[in-house]
């Protein structure tokens, strides 16, 4: 593989993108990731590698605060409009990564993060982070693409996520992300599972993917083995569905 190209690099020039695109706007997913937060109103939430801020913006109705955290500043310059349109004075926004939050430990009640943690540098670090700042029974709350336990699916889901867009690290195994939780003393559950239909096209031009990149993508969709093309929903058009989940990690 080429040399990993950083988040930041990939995601300031389509900010704007991310902010309008309905999946991350509007996903599914996004009623369930608030209930299993179980909110009061009273809970100080951070929400990290927040991107255009949706899923802050989710829950900073139901939170007494909620921080928006992310590595890339004209992603948080979308969630700050955002919140300004909605009238959220609740919410405010830090520029940082998830491997080294600017935060003293026992600082919030609940951390979220939707769909980013494949692209951390050092996943282990940002778990150690979410585990330092999380107050005593606070709560992980996850959502994330992830990848079959099986090994060819593994492997296809990761290869055409990186030829598409070179930040992305990994999707991880819903086991890989229990035994995660668990070893920085997040007691794990997975709560529920979602494939997300994708139009190939608006895919990649999202990313904004080189030409060369989108014909070598084609050609690995079409290329791939008829179990693969099962569990993706591969259709000729190399339109494909991604396999998400909501875990939780409890603070023990």
């Amino acid at each position: 593989m080429a040399s990993r190209k950083a988040a930041t690099e990939q995601f300031a020039p389509i900010a704007a993108e991310y902010a309008r695109f309905s999946y991350h706007a509007a996903g599914p997913d996004l009623a369930p990731m608030l209930a299993a937060g179980e909110m009061s109103g009273e809970e100080s939430v951070l929400d990290i590698g927040s991107g255009p801020g949706h899923t802050a913006l989710l829950f900073a109705p139901h939170a007494r605060e909620v921080v928006a955290s992310d590595p890339t500043r004209e992603m948080l310059e979308q969630g700050q409009r955002l919140a300004k349109e909605r009238g959220l004075e609740n919410l405010r926004f830090e520029c940082t990564g998830a491997e080294t939050l600017p935060f003293a430990d026992d600082s919030f009640d609940r951390v979220t993060s939707r769909q980013s943690a494949h692209h951390y540098s050092d996943l282990a670090a940002a778990l150690r982070e979410v585990a330092r700042v999380l107050r005593p029974g606070g709560r992980f709350v996850l959502i994330d693409t992830v990848s079959p336990e099986d090994d060819d699916c593994d492997a296809f889901l990761n290869e055409i996520e990186w030829l598409r867009d070179a930040s992305h690290v990994r999707d991880y195994r819903v086991s890989e992300w229990s035994g995660m939780l668990d070893a920085v003393g997040l007691e794990s559950r997975h709560l529920a599972d979602w494939d997300i239909p994708l139009d190939f096209a608006d895919w990649v031009t999202r990313s904004r993917t080189p030409d060369e990149d989108v014909a070598r993508l084609r050609a690995r969709f079409a290329g791939a083995s008829d179990p693969v093309k099962q569990r993706f929903a591969v259709d000729d058009a190399c339109n494909w569905s991604v396999p998400i989940a909501l875990v939780v990690g409890t603070c023990k």
